[in-house]
């Protein structure tokens, strides 16, 4: 039986059309089980890495290099302030902060395991946030660690869920202990002054103003005594600053809903390239057509 050259013609066309629609229909079904939609986690990511830093008015936690000048025996302790003394011996006062932010399938679990470890290494919860529904989770503590536990404690809390930022910054805070403690001396010499001009005899109205001065002196000194209990040697720690994400639950997509989005994706997309494809021809045969009348007008006018 013979095939003429149109059938032959037209099976090749339908064969390759259909092959297309096929092929479009594959690739884009396949790509159902490869997209992943990351925008949620990148956004989120952003607002997870600026959360302490907008925090301005949590505690300081100070610790200090338990050494002294060579050849300069530590002052010896008195009766009074014998702690402020002993720090006073300090060769260095710093701040160390540790930064890890870490997501989590497993939000309930790598809660109570970081508790578990602040516990485990006598660390004090100073800070705690928690919000978010199931799902979409947050945590963030701020943790004092004593200066000796400092580094262990840092790499047992990076192996808590998936770490993505982890960072250590340590501040030297020598010279900002040297004035607090000048700026005390100071006050307390002030105060004993104004206190030795109170015992004399003067007018109410100066008696009046010089109890206000020492007022403001001894409000003074409340206030710097806050600043310098930071600093006391029984509070050293230094800061872990812990934030943990949990990550929202994967989308299940059931087969189905994967094949009808497939093919509706593959209908809309493949009339679209069948109207190109139309239109393209459609434009050479208008060239063609347009360049044989030129080719014939030329022929006659010559």
């Amino acid at each position: 039986m013979k095939i003429n050259q149109s059938t032959l013609t037209f099976r090749n066309v339908f064969y390759s059309l259909a092959g297309l629609f096929l092929l479009l229909f594959v690739c884009r079904f396949a790509y159902s089980f490869i997209k992943t939609d990351r925008s949620g986690v990148e956004h989120q990511g952003i607002v997870q890495d600026s959360y302490f830093d907008n925090q301005s008015d949590l505690r300081k936690n100070y610790a200090s290099e338990k050494s002294y000048e060579p050849n300069t025996p530590p002052p010896p302790p008195s009766n009074q302030d014998a702690g402020s003394m002993q720090d006073a011996g300090s060769l260095q006062k710093y701040e160390k902060t540790a930064t890890l932010n870490a997501r989590t399938d497993a939000f309930e679990a790598d809660e109570s395991e970081i508790r578990q470890t602040a516990n485990a290494f006598h660390a004090i919860i100073q800070y705690e946030q928690k919000s978010g529904n199931s799902g979409h989770r947050n945590l963030h503590l701020m943790i004092g660690v004593k200066p000796e536990l400092f580094d262990s404690f840092y790499v047992v809390a990076q192996r808590i869920g998936y770490l993505y930022v982890n960072s250590i910054t340590k501040v030297d805070k020598t010279t900002e202990f040297r004035e607090l403690n000048a700026q005390k001396a100071s006050l307390v010499k002030a105060l004993a002054n104004l206190t030795d001009l109170k015992n004399r005899a003067g007018s109410i109205t100066d008696l009046v103003g010089l109890h206000d001065k020492i007022l403001d002196i001894e409000r003074q000194m409340q206030e710097l005594g806050v600043e310098l209990g930071n600093f006391s040697s029984e509070n050293e720690f230094c800061t872990v600053r812990f934030s943990l994400y949990e990550n929202p639950a994967a989308r299940t997509i059931s087969l189905a809903k994967r094949l009808i989005d497939a093919l509706l994706w593959t209908l809309q997309y493949y009339l679209m390239l069948l109207l190109g494809l139309v239109l393209m021809l459609a434009a050479a045969w208008l060239i063609l057509v347009v360049a044989r009348k030129a080719g014939e007008l030329g022929r006659k006018m010559g």
